[in-house]
């Protein structure tokens, strides 16, 4: 190499390593981008531009906004109370805790123009609708005979099975009876034409000499079920006279319940409606009437917490709020008559509603019709109108009612009867 190539190289070295230190720069990182998000933290030059953290960014935890369990309670004012979870960090957050249900029970919520019918499809309870019983229970006489159990009356013999009756035939088959598409259970000549167990069964007679049958009912459009009230039809439906049928011989299930709709079985219509009672056999018809403040329905009907003031043959007259504390009784007498915990009280024409079942305080109504109830603790004695008495203490009378076995007392006390040749009844001790 000449010396004047060895000058040349000499002046061009500090170039050569100014270029390669800016190369060295440009492909260090891939990430070398101010204000880049990342996954949550800044990026950091090097070796690909690791990121730090996971979840960097503040973020609330799941559930931090979640409203509790009933806290937004919608009658009576309710309150809105919203957890505290949800705590600031990455990965999960705080647990919500719920919030706790807030606002009262407000008053008496809008009437349904009855009341709610008894349970139904248990093993000895009636028939729900469309005389339909629980996990394939039978329907015999208009009471529930579980699934695997003896059906007995109503000319019904074997066991249930899925709604049938099935007894053992000669063949060494099954005989089954009740169902839609089988013989009607019992039949005979006559009136007599048996009976249908399953839901949505009905028998009809045969014609011609043929048996009985039992056919699809319950439906819209279809044939009224063999049972009574509400069990007739499905859940909406009624059992109404054909239009045109003035008689009422030909009926058919039918919506119910809905303004200008016949009243659902037991006067029920949808919330907000009353069930008006124009009389002269005009059926019960559901109509925008009888709320609280409003003019009354047809024949002095209020929906429920209300009672029809100053009607004259059944007709005007205004429905006032009742059933309250210190409120006029909804009904002269039974358990709907007031509110929980209140009965109705006082001369004939003032009856009032007031506090019930506590020590001194005459019985609450009782929904059986019993005698009357009272808080835990207290007896209701007496006839007629009973009064509540305290039970359950050292000497005192046992709570409760029937053998003596089934009565209590308090902790650390067993209700014994008298001692021989002692008066009065069982006690404490």
């Amino acid at each position: 190499m000449t010396a004047s190539s060895k000058n040349i190289s000499a002046a061009l070295r500090p170039l050569a390593l100014l270029l390669l230190s800016v190369g060295v720069a440009a492909c260090g990182s891939s990430g070398v981008i101010n204000n880049d998000s990342g996954a949550g933290g800044s990026t950091t030059s090097g070796k690909g531009g690791a990121t730090t953290g996971g979840g960097g960014d503040t973020s609330t935890g799941g559930g931090g906004t979640t409203t509790g369990g009933g806290g937004t309670t919608t009658t009576g004012g309710g309150g809105t109370t919203t957890s505290t979870g949800g705590t600031t960090g990455g990965g999960t957050g705080g647990r919500a805790t719920g919030g706790t249900t807030g606002g009262g029970t407000g008053g008496t919520p809008g009437g349904t123009g009855g009341t709610a019918g008894p349970a139904c499809g248990g093993s000895g309870q009636v028939c729900c609708a469309g005389n339909s019983c629980n996990n394939g229970g039978c329907c015999i006489g208009n009471a529930c005979t579980a699934a695997g159990s003896l059906c007995m009356g109503g000319g019904t013999a074997g066991t249930c099975m899925a709604g049938s009756c099935q007894r053992p035939g000669a063949d060494g088959g099954t005989v089954p009876c009740g169902a839609v598409g089988e013989r009607c259970c019992g039949g005979g000549a006559g009136a007599n034409i048996g009976t249908c167990t399953a839901a949505g069964a009905v028998c009809v007679a045969g014609a011609a000499g043929m048996p009985s049958m039992c056919r699809a009912c319950g439906t819209a459009g279809a044939a009224c079920c063999g049972g009574v009230g509400a069990a007739r039809c499905d859940t909406g439906l009624t059992c109404q006279a054909m239009a045109g049928d003035g008689g009422g011989a030909v009926q058919s299930c039918e919506p119910c319940g809905a303004n200008a709709e016949a009243c659902c079985t037991g006067n029920v219509c949808n919330t907000g409606l009353g069930c008006a009672n124009p009389g002269g056999g005009m059926p019960r018809t559901c109509m925008m009437c009888g709320a609280t403040g409003m003019a009354c329905c047809a024949g002095a009907i209020c929906q429920a917490g209300g009672v029809c003031v100053g009607a004259m043959n059944g007709m005007l007259g205004t429905c006032n709020a009742c059933g309250a504390a210190g409120q006029a009784c909804c009904a002269n007498v039974g358990a709907n008559a007031c509110n929980m915990g209140l009965s109705c009280q006082g001369p004939a024409n003032m009856r009032a509603c007031a506090a019930c079942g506590g020590m001194g305080q005459v019985c609450c109504a009782d929904a059986n019709g019993g005698n009357g109830t009272c808080n835990t603790g207290f007896n209701c004695a007496g006839a007629g109108v009973g009064m509540c008495t305290a039970c359950g203490a050292m000497g005192q009378a046992c709570c409760g009612a029937g053998p003596i076995a089934m009565r209590t007392c308090s902790t650390g006390l067993t209700c014994q009867a008298p001692d021989a040749g002692g008066g009065g009844g069982a006690t404490c001790r």
